[in-house]
């Protein structure tokens, strides 16, 4: 063992191994400032720690370190002189709530009886956790002793050490409040292991540490099991490859109920690079109601305006909106977004600055954002890709509650310039003043995508009639959805029926060169006709024979003082009836709307004035017969105008008539029932007495019939005793003459 190269004595190994295990050993740990926090305490903002890749490999390392002392026994010499090795835990088990620390002391002790070198590495790790991010651990040492007097600053102190530190941590009086680690942490150094040695204890001595372990949770419940692993080692740097004591803690972490948030909260979407607070700010009105969703494609690298801005605020559903979660914000489609104030934070809810557009380098599909401050609204930026298109933005809490999801558009070049809403056609001739509204375009880009912020203009072909125009994207400055409304003036000496073709134009955006008055343009036409005030009128029914109560529909058809058709927008006449009207009129008098293309009805027009509603609101009189409506046209000396039609029976009327002559038809066939009742009653009476007269004479023919029978019966018995007599003499005279 006399190489120039020597390794740490803690880290000197034996065996064909000692190159992959000397290189897990001997290694640094990346800096992070996440203190650690004693006790059970509960935390405002808890920032999830992602292990790095430097702790990764020595987890790796340390894991296979214990597995070879627990199975490779046969392959290493137990050369280490530490023996008596014990490690326990206090409780193997803890529950916390989010944001907390859970706190597990641990009691360890040797006896080193080789040399005061003689070292334990203790190691704590987390086994098994709920998510990738595990929580975060750190040692501090809470009290030592050894088996030799060790009182004031006394030279006979066990040494502690933290890889990545220079040099050993030691204490000169054990019994002081300052935990052996303080350097550590203070270092920016979270001890998640740590070695003890004998330094100038001595050979033969007892070595006793209690050590604090802190487990700070992450923002996700569920159970973490952290196991504590040791490993000791000779003062050579030999390594023991018998079996070590361990110690397993498990953490039980829930969520602080009252920190969660409910479909309460909002998110609430602004346009552009919104600063004051949620509510009544450019682009919208209170919380919750989003400001328009469309903005142009940014392919500048140095704009730092974002496209949008997502306020979101958590609330619990109660008056003190305390709920604070870490959330999750995802984007699909053509947008990147940040965090923080000015578009910082571009991976992941890490705080950089990003004074520029993202790119695909800085700007995130995914974000993680921290626990906010409770009952605040945090900010998300919403920022072109560079390419047009549409992308969805969704909020979604660590608990599984989705706040919010927005779909904003960010659009091309226009390609496209097309009339979609026409409302005025004839405008008013000899006027000089603007007409408002009279169309609107709308600007499209080669993806049929809406663009705003353009400025179309008006050339007439007519200059004599229209002198020009102009278009303007929405009727508030709060909304602007590429829809643009055009007004144009007539000239004052302008005449009804004139016409004149409007071509509304905007200088192609694909070619550099163009210019407002030279072109080459994206352009569309609208046609117009100039008219005057309503002078004649005639009035007319949609039908001429109403059932009582029928939908109806009165029209009144205007020419203007020239006889041509009058200017749109113009108020409908007034008209009456002479009986009572149903429907919303209610009664004789009926209302008509403006008059369009020289119509106006007494139907209901929708908000695009050349559509009218499914309302009913004009029905036929309920009385059958004829009936008249009438006005007043406009002329100077207004004449009276009129139009009539009939109601005609309703099937109540005709089927009272039809039971009517039924029932009189009935009446004449029960009367002549009657009569020839009259007459059977007659006929029975006749039968009567002929039935009684040949009655008397069956009485007396019967009694005649009895009187001879009774004759018959006394003869035939006067003749029956002539014979008995006879028979008697005819017996004695046979008798006597056989005698």
């Amino acid at each position: 063992m006399n190489s120039l190269f020597k390794f740490p004595r803690r880290v000197r190994i034996h065996g064909g191994e000692c190159g992959a295990v000397a290189r897990a050993l001997h290694h640094e740990v990346e800096n992070f400032s996440l203190p650690a926090v004693k006790g059970k305490v509960s935390f405002t903002t808890i920032e999830r720690k992602e292990m790095s890749r430097t702790t990764f490999f020595k987890r790796i390392a340390l894991t296979a370190i214990a597995s070879l002392g627990f199975g490779m026994i046969s392959i290493l010499p137990a050369s280490a002189a530490v023996t008596a090795h014990t490690l326990t835990i206090d409780a193997a088990s803890d529950a916390i709530e989010t944001g907390e620390t859970a706190t597990a002391v641990l009691t360890h002790s040797f006896v080193n009886l080789g040399s005061d070198q003689d070292s334990v590495t203790i190691q704590a790790i987390v086994t098994s956790a709920n998510a990738g991010t595990a929580g975060t651990l750190s040692f501090s040492i809470s009290d030592s002793y050894t088996s030799i007097e060790n009182t004031g600053a006394s030279a006979n102190s066990p040494n502690y050490s933290v890889i990545g530190k220079s040099s050993p941590l030691t204490q000169s009086d054990p019994d002081s409040s300052t935990s052996y680690l303080a350097a550590a942490n203070e270092s920016n150094v979270l001890a998640d292991s740590f070695t003890v040695s004998g330094d100038t204890v001595g050979a033969n001595k007892t070595i006793g540490t209690e050590a604090t372990l802190d487990f700070i949770a992450p923002s996700l419940a569920g159970t973490y099991v952290v196991t504590i692993f040791t490993q000791k080692s000779d003062a050579g740097g030999a390594l023991s490859s018998t079996s070590q004591p361990s110690v397993s803690w498990t953490i039980t972490v829930t969520d602080v109920a009252a920190t969660k948030a409910t479909t309460a909260s909002s998110a609430t979407l602004r346009h552009g690079d919104a600063s004051a607070a949620v509510g009544g700010f450019f682009g919208g009105t209170a919380e919750g109601t989003d400001s328009y969703t469309l903005r142009s494609y940014s392919t500048s690298t140095t704009t730092t305006t974002p496209g949008f801005t997502l306020f979101v605020k958590q609330k619990d559903g109660t008056s003190t909106n305390l709920a604070q979660e870490s959330y999750t914000v995802t984007v699909t489609g053509e947008a990147w977004i940040t965090n923080g104030t000015n578009g910082s934070g571009a991976t992941k809810g890490a705080a950089s600055a990003a004074t520029t557009r993202p790119t695909s380098s800085t700007g995130v599909k995914w974000l993680r954002m921290a626990t906010p401050v409770a009952d605040s609204a945090t900010m998300v930026r919403v920022w072109s890709t560079g390419t047009p298109g549409t992308a969805t933005i969704t909020v979604t809490t660590d608990g599984g509650v989705t706040i919010g999801t927005k779909t904003v558009t960010f659009h091309g070049k226009a390609t496209t310039l097309a009339v979609t809403t026409t409302t005025k056609k004839v405008l008013q001739s000899g006027t000089g003043d603007a007409i408002t509204s009279v169309f609107s375009v709308t600007a499209t880009d080669a993806g049929g995508r809406n663009v705003t912020g353009l400025s179309p203009a008006i050339v007439s072909s007519n200059v004599s009639a229209i002198t020009t125009g102009s278009c303007t994207d929405a009727s508030s400055s709060l909304v602007q959805d590429g829809v643009y409304s055009c007004q144009v003036t007539p000239v004052v000496t302008s005449t009804s029926g004139m016409t004149a073709t409007l071509r509304v134009r905007i200088p192609d955006p694909a070619v550099l060169t163009a210019t407002a008055t030279d072109g080459p343009f994206v352009s569309t036409t609208y046609d117009v006709t100039m008219g005057g005030a309503v002078s004649t009128l005639v009035l007319s029914t949609d039908k001429a024979t109403y059932a009582p109560g029928e939908v109806m529909v009165v029209t009144a058809t205007a020419k203007d003082s020239s006889g041509n058709t009058p200017y749109d927008g113009q108020s409908g006449p007034t008209l009456r009836a002479n009986k009572a009207l149903g429907g919303s009129a209610a009664g004789s008098t009926i209302t008509m709307n403006a008059y369009y293309d020289g119509k106006s009805t007494s139907e209901t027009r929708s908000t695009s004035v050349r559509v009218m509603t499914a309302d009913k609101t004009l029905f036929a009189p309920a009385a059958s017969g004829s009936f008249m409506i009438s006005g007043l046209d406009g002329q100077t000396t207004p004449a009276s105008v009129s139009v009539s039609a009939t109601v005609t029976d309703d099937g109540a009327t005709a089927a009272a008539n039809a039971a009517s002559d039924a029932a009189a038809e009935a009446i004449d066939a029960a009367n002549a029932a009657t009569d020839a009742a009259n007459l059977a009653a007659e006929a029975a009476d006749a039968a009567t007495v002929a039935a009684e007269e040949a009655r008397d004479a069956a009485d007396a023919a019967t009694a005649a019939v009895e009187e001879l029978a009774t004759q018959v019966a006394t003869l035939m018995a006067a003749l029956k005793a002539q014979i008995t007599t006879l028979a008697n003499t005819v017996a004695k005279i046979a008798k006597k003459v056989k005698a």
